[in-house]
């Protein structure tokens, strides 16, 4: 953000204390170096004393690299809406200045209340979301899921808040998770010769209303090569 932005302010309150710092075009303003134990360091500005806690960022996209600076309040409300229901339990106001306009997004239930608000206006077939988590080399994955009476495949998958706009590495481990317990179903309960069908992934995931969400605490590209077995083993487990 601080390099894409004309100017950023940034307020930190912690431990008592009120820290500021100010950048123009990604260069911090009023920079300040301290050196101690042979190291130099720019330590943020103490403004004053605070009971409160929490980080405050103002900044104002660079025109010279976006053009046309505007926001869309939809597009907005939409990624509230995502962190609010991704982060359970948080609060997020939206106030558009221009014309008064202002949402409070607050949803409860994670994931599982993200596909329930996905499924609202939809014929679900079955009452309940099926809800799994589960942890493994450190990377957390909680997935949520419903059917409803549609033909579509409605499938979100974020890696720490971020949405993953093709699904990446995450969607492959889910689908390969799903058909795989499919097929053992099927063959443990000889389903397939009774019934003289075969049945494919593309058949488990009609109607699927689906919210997947992996943490990883230090997301990189080695790591990512990995996350779709990490992924397919937390969710088949």
């Amino acid at each position: 953000m601080n390099g894409l932005s004309e100017w950023l302010r940034l307020t930190v309150r912690r431990d008592g204390k009120k820290h500021f710092m100010e950048f123009h075009r990604g260069v911090v303003q009023n920079r300040e170096l301290v050196t101690e134990d042979g190291i130099t360091y720019s330590p943020m500005h103490v403004v004053g004393d605070t009971e409160n806690r929490g980080t405050e960022v103002h900044f104002m996209p660079d025109i010279t690299i976006f053009g046309n600076v505007e926001f869309h309040y939809d597009i907005l409300a939409k990624r509230m809406r995502e962190l609010s229901f991704l982060n359970n339990g948080v609060r997020i106001r939206l106030t558009d200045q221009r014309d008064g306009k202002e949402d409070d997004f607050a949803f409860i239930g994670g994931v599982k209340g993200f596909v329930e608000y996905i499924n609202k206006a939809k014929q679900v077939l079955h009452p309940n979301v099926f809800h799994a988590i589960g942890e493994k080399d450190n990377v957390t994955v909680e997935v949520a899921m419903q059917w409803n009476d549609s033909y579509n495949e409605s499938v979100l998958c974020f890696t720490n808040n971020i949405p993953q706009r093709d699904g990446g590495t995450h969607l492959t481990g889910l689908r390969a998770a799903m058909t795989r317990v499919l097929n053992k179903y099927i063959t443990d309960h000889d389903i397939a010769k009774k019934a003289k069908i075969e049945t494919s992934g593309d058949d488990m995931r009609e109607g699927l209303s689906c919210v997947l969400s992996v943490k990883v605490p230090e997301p990189n590209s080695a790591r990512r090569r990995r996350q779709a077995g990490v992924v397919g083993s937390a969710c088949a487990g």
